[in-house]
């Protein structure tokens, strides 16, 4: 690989676990020289670092800039952002540009734009050597992305209209994927039962398990060798023969011995055992309902108990709780128990089906009851699951319990919330087992109409069926007279059961008659194929329909192959839509020409698109001619950009042991890849993955609505959402694999939706999914502190109403447990002041706002410089930029503010910006960095337990001077002797 390793030092238990145990900085030493590398690119030859004199794990005099998830809002405060920066002259100070989600938008359109123009186009900087303007015009670039800003759909109701297509063709393709299996499902379970009466026979997978059962509810041939020599002898051969590949396993294997298929099938063996004894068993029991079921469970109470004797006689050292073998059979066998029991569960369903159709009496009221309660279920789930899809983001916050200030409130909305998510989550998989049992009852024959056919009348034909079923009473009505003698004090009672009167709707049935019409004929068709129509009911409706099941669901299987992961996934929409918006050359109009300099009233449509620009262009040669023959020197254009997202490892047993669910994936010009995938370089990467683009990492770092979610996976509803196609995800070919030789590549096959679906995602599979790089890190800082930044300036734009400061507390803490690197920032005064003007607004009672006579004095802070110490004598500066309120920003904020009292935290769910919005979150990102660095606000320094104010463009802060200094900035003078007195405090 292309990153260098490191040789397990002698005694480590094994390479893996010294792996783990080594620092990135370590591991990756090469990766940070190459980067540095390409950063020196874009350095003044003086302040150009020397990559091989970097050592290992070094802090490195370098400027990173780190942007925020956050949607369109945070795209729009970045802007702001970076346009102050640049008006202090500032953008060529900054080395790295780290980016996620939202953030990622506009840092992927600073990329590129200044990759093909060679300068900031958003803004221009003041002629004159004084930055005193506290605010810049309108460029074209800036018009462009003003227009989209509603960028999901740009041009209204048309657009609407095409992503409602895509979004039914996603759907479409994935109901292609999951309806072979409900028919598959369907087949088997038609086949095993195929006539009414068979419901209530015992049977495995066809096979009857009751002596004496009706020989048409078998549609083969099979069954005299299991009443022949018994279901015991049957498993045992099986047993023997799994036990066999076991031992083959065992001799043949290259890893660790006892592991992988080996164990496999063992276990395999064990159960094929026990079934064999289980089904016989069954044939004992003789009851119509879960007879397996409950011979299986009787068997494992037995097996149970022997357990609990073995564990009481073993020597202490061999009672071994955690991983042994012992607990791992007893799990199997919960397991087993649990599938067989479900398996008899669908016979009974349909026979109750069967049932209640026929009248309220046959089959009694718990039948009744139990089908109308699954469909009233399937039926209230669906709309609260479209809500909770929805709404997935308020869910999450308040699963959290970061929504509420009260204890027992923030408890209460929990429960909700998980009650509701799991109803939810319930919806999809309800509808699914609910079309699974139609499917099935269809293609089951009602028999005992086959006693009751013509000539009896439909009346007669209902009392027949009545009277063919021993259990219960035929449908009808009761009639008598009631005498009460008072005198005598007796009571009499003359009652007869009468048959139901006649209904114009009644009709005479067949045992086809409750299949739909059209089902009926692709049957009949198939039977007549087959000369099996007067072969009896199994033969001319069941066994057609199994066979023409199997053949749909084959086929669309067999179709479905071809459906590839990222093709219908709604990932395609998304970046074509963020690509549009902010990736496209402002020096080129659409038609190649020159663009105006000027605006136009079609600003921001005529520029030409930058969609097909690979990661590998932002350091790449110029158009320079080359020198001695040799092609010219690739060269940054724009700070080294690094595109966080999330690598979705949820089924990972060892990278995925803390509950992340996701490990830190980077896309970046030079390297693309992960600590659990390890690096590739990005050329090779794109070379392999045709669709890899600018475009596609920067929808996948803003891919936020996802079945998988990293760490903020809602797994009760992860099978709803993959199944609605609520995919921004991306399937990437993993990087471990891409220069590798002894493992080929293979194509992606159906498997991916079920591996979403059941969140089984590895970190060494051949595919691995990536989405939003929020799902692990929010602020985009990890990466920078992985590299060791000596000053990282971190732009928080995330929705954070609550003023909790969630992903700075998310980074402090990995940054102590992965990094060693403990984070001290003064961050309570920008909380304070947010908090008590966002209250303010929230009044709608409070009068008019009127400055308080101490408005002036109170500190306008949105910005705090903290302290990272890497460890040893290394100290680095985290400049911390929060989304805030401090009450002197200008007026059309503040007016945005009174009406709007959740800004500056409206919530991500909205990417429908208006112009309003956009610019209201522009010119507070503008107002908060530079009135920071112009010393109009005060900045927040010292430790986080005892802050204070201080001034950037005042001395006496170490912080503020050692920021200074890194960022190229004058050094400050402050007063030491006396009025007349005036040193220079070199930092």
């Amino acid at each position: 690989m292309p990153d260098q390793g490191q040789v397990p030092e002698p005694g480590a238990r094994n390479a893996a676990a010294f792996d783990e145990e080594t620092p990135w900085c370590e591991k990756h030493q090469q990766i940070v020289r190459d980067e540095i590398e390409a950063i020196n690119t874009r350095r003044e030859p003086a302040r150009r670092i020397d990559p091989d004199g970097i050592d290992a794990c070094q802090m490195l005099d370098v400027i990173g800039l780190a942007l925020s998830g956050g949607g369109i809002r945070s795209s729009a405060m970045c802007l702001g952002v970076l346009q102050a920066l640049n008006h202090h002259d500032l953008i060529g100070r900054i080395d790295y540009l780290s980016t996620v989600s939202g953030g990622g938008y506009i840092g992927t359109s600073l990329s590129s734009t200044m990759t093909v123009t060679g300068r900031f186009v958003f803004g221009q900087r003041p002629a004159g050597a004084t930055v005193t303007a506290s605010e810049i015009s309108d460029t074209p670039s800036v018009g462009h992305i003003r227009n989209y800003s509603n960028y999901l759909v740009p041009a209204g109701f048309r657009d609407l209209l095409t992503g409602i297509a895509i979004v039914a063709r996603g759907l479409i393709a994935n109901i292609g994927l999951t309806l072979p299996v409900v028919l598959l499902v369907a087949a088997v379970t038609i086949w095993s039962t195929p006539l009414r009466s068979c419901l209530t026979v015992a049977n495995f997978f066809g096979v009857d398990l009751a002596d004496g059962a009706l020989p048409q509810c078998e549609l083969h041939h099979f069954g005299w060798i299991a009443d022949r020599y018994g279901f015991a002898a049957i498993g045992t051969i099986f047993s023997l023969v799994l036990l066999a590949g076991a031992g083959i396993a065992y001799l043949f294997a290259r890893a660790e011995r006892g592991m992988g298929p080996t164990i496999f099938l063992t276990y395999a063996a064990a159960i094929a055992f026990l079934l064999g004894i289980a089904c016989d068993f069954a044939r004992i029991l003789q009851i119509k309902h879960f007879a397996l079921t409950l011979a299986t469970g009787i068997i494992g109470v037995a097996l149970f108990f022997v357990w609990a004797l073995k564990q009481s006689l073993a020597s202490p050292e061999k009672r071994q709780e955690f991983r042994s073998h012992w607990p791992t059979a007893g799990a199997t066998f919960l397991v087993l128990l649990a599938v067989i029991a479900f398996f008899e569960f669908q016979p009974f369903m349909l026979s109750q089906m069967f049932d209640v159709v026929d009248s309220n009496a046959i089959g009694g009221p718990v039948g009744g009851v139990a089908v109308t309660w699954i469909k009233a279920l399937a039926a209230i789930a669906a709309p609260i699951g479209v809500f909770v899809t929805a709404f997935r983001q308020q869910f999450a916050e308040f699963l959290k319990g970061n929504s509420v200030s009260s204890q027992w409130g923030s408890l209460v909305l929990a429960i909700a919330a998980k009650v509701a998510l799991w109803i939810a989550g319930l919806a999809l998989p309800l509808i699914i087992w609910v079309a699974y049992l139609y499917l099935s009852y269809w293609g089951i024959a009602n028999d005992p109409l086959e006693k009751c056919q013509a000539p009896l009348a439909a009346i007669g034909q209902r009392s027949c069926l009545a009277a063919n079923k021993a259990t219960v009473a035929a449908s009808g009505n009761l009639a008598g007279k009631i005498a009460f003698d008072a005198g005598a004090g007796t009571f009499t009672a003359e009652i007869t059961p009468q048959p139901a009167a006649p209904t114009a709707t009644m009709e005479w049935l067949t045992p086809v008659s409750h299949v739909p019409a059209w089902l009926r004929f692709a049957a009949s068709n198939v039977a007549r194929q087959f000369h099996w129509v007067d072969a009896g009911s199994g033969y001319s409706h069941s066994l057609p329909l199994v066979i023409l099941y199997f053949l749909v669901g084959a086929v669309l299987f067999a179709m479905s192959w071809s459906l590839t992961p990222n093709a219908n996934s709604l990932h395609r929409l998304y970046r074509d839509r963020l690509s549009k918006a902010f990736l496209f050359d402002p020096g080129r109009s659409a038609d190649g020409n020159i663009a105006r300099a000027e605006a136009s009233l079609d600003q921001g449509r005529d520029f030409k698109p930058l969609d097909r620009m690979k990661l590998s262009e932002l350091y790449a040669a110029g158009d320079g001619a080359a020198t001695d023959g040799q092609p010219a020197a690739p060269k940054l254009g724009a700070p080294y950009h690094l595109i966080n997202t999330a690598l979705n490892i949820q089924g990972s047993d060892f990278a995925n042991r803390r509950g992340r669910n996701a490990d830190f994936f980077v896309f970046s010009p030079l390297y693309v890849g992960s600590e659990a995938t390890r690096y590739a370089k990005t050329p090779a990467v794109e070379r392999l993955e045709q669709s890899l683009d600018l475009a596609t990492a920067m929808a996948i770092s803003g891919a936020a609505a996802s079945s998988n979610m990293g760490s903020n996976s809602i797994k009760a509803l992860t099978p709803t959402l993959a199944l609605l196609n609520v995919r921004l995800g991306y399937w990437l070919n993993n990087p471990r694999y891409v220069e590798a030789t002894a493992r080929p590549q293979r194509r992606s096959t159906p498997l991916f939706l079920w591996s979403e679906i059941s969140g089984r995602l590895y970190e060494n599979s051949d595919g691995v999914y990536l989405t939003d790089g929020g799902h692990i890190e929010n602020l985009g800082v990890y990466e920078l502190l992985r590299r060791r930044c000596k000053v990282i300036i971190a732009v928080d734009a995330e929705a954070d109403a609550p003023m909790n400061f969630a992903s700075l507390m998310k980074l402090q803490r990995y940054a102590r447990i992965d990094l060693g690197a403990r984070i001290d920032l003064p961050w309570t005064p920008i909380r304070d002041r947010t908090r008590a003007i966002m209250a303010e607004n929230a009044d709608s009672k409070s009068a008019p706002a009127v400055a308080a006579p101490d408005e002036a004095a109170r500190d306008h802070v949105h910005v705090a410089i903290g302290v990272i110490d890497y460890g040893g004598d290394d100290r680095g500066y985290l400049v911390y930029i929060k989304s805030s309120l401090s009450s002197d920003e200008n007026d059309y904020i503040r007016d945005y503010a009174r009406r709007n009292d959740s800004f500056p935290h409206e919530t991500t769910g909205d990417q429908f910006f208006s112009e309003e919005q956009f610019e209201v979150y522009r010119a507070l990102g503008f107002h908060m960095t530079h009135g920071f660095l112009a010393g109009d606000h005060s900045v927040a320094v010292g430790p986080g337990t005892a802050p204070r104010m201080g001034r950037f463009t005042e001395a006496g802060e170490k912080a503020v001077d050692e920021v200074r200094k890194a960022l190229g900035l004058p050094a400050l003078q402050r007063r030491t002797a006396g009025p007349a007195t005036m040193t220079t405090d070199q930092a």
